[in-house]
């Protein structure tokens, strides 16, 4: 049995590159679905790796039980960590082959990708979910315009700098600087400057990838 979302795959190994690439594909789109939905998110992408491997691979997390959907194969052939950087969350155990017991179902490969793939997509849905947590305690906004200096100013802030060093960053007095930061918070509805990023952020004022703009008028 299929979830909805859940293609057929033919998981042989005469596999090529573009059905392989198929399996990628629905989970990373599988992922953008569950990013704001913190409950049984986790569990969702256990139950997809399973059945769009027709239980060749089985996720399993630390700490959750497996699932009927996302039982333990009975013959393993291997398994592989799963984790993000230092965040780890469980391992991809790999069946062995029915044929020949002493290989994996899957390409070892593929099968490391795979694990890799798991690992960035629960610390995506997890991250999203928390950062969905906090954007609800803020509620929705409709921040007024900020100016440039503003603009400067907040996205330093958000970078983690403080008031002494946006101050020699910006050539202004320190003074200056906490009028802005006041202002600012002001103009996007928070009282304190711990969520001055997250607001930010929601608002659309400052993309995490882009190079802060801190050239004086």
């Amino acid at each position: 049995m299929r979830s909805e979302h859940t293609e057929s795959f033919d998981m042989s190994n005469t596999m090529s590159l573009g059905e392989y690439a198929e399996l990628f594909t629905h989970l990373l789109s599988l992922s953008q679905m569950l990013c704001k939905q913190a409950h049984d998110a986790s569990e969702r992408i256990c139950k997809e790796v399973t059945l769009a491997t027709q239980g060749r691979a089985c996720l399993l997390l630390h700490y959750r039980k497996p699932s009927t959907t996302s039982r333990v194969p009975s013959s393993l052939a291997v398994s592989f960590p799963v984790q993000f950087y230092d965040r780890i969350y469980g391992t991809l155990e790999i069946a062995s082959e029915a044929t020949h017991p002493v290989s994996p179902a899957l390409p070892l490969s593929v099968a490391h990708l795979l694990a890799h793939v798991c690992g960035w997509l629960l610390y995506t849905v997890e991250l999203s979910a928390f950062m969905e947590g906090l954007r609800q305690r803020l509620g929705p906004q409709i921040p007024e315009r900020l100016t440039k200096r503003e603009r400067e100013v907040l996205a330093l802030i958000c970078r983690g700098c403080d008031q002494q060093m946006i101050a020699a960053t910006l050539c202004i007095a320190p003074a200056t600087v906490e009028t802005h930061r006041k202002r600012i918070c002001g103009k996007l509805g928070v009282r304190y400057e711990r969520d001055l990023a997250l607001a930010a952020y929601q608002a659309h004022l400052f993309p995490m990838l882009a190079e802060p703009n801190t050239d004086a008028p």
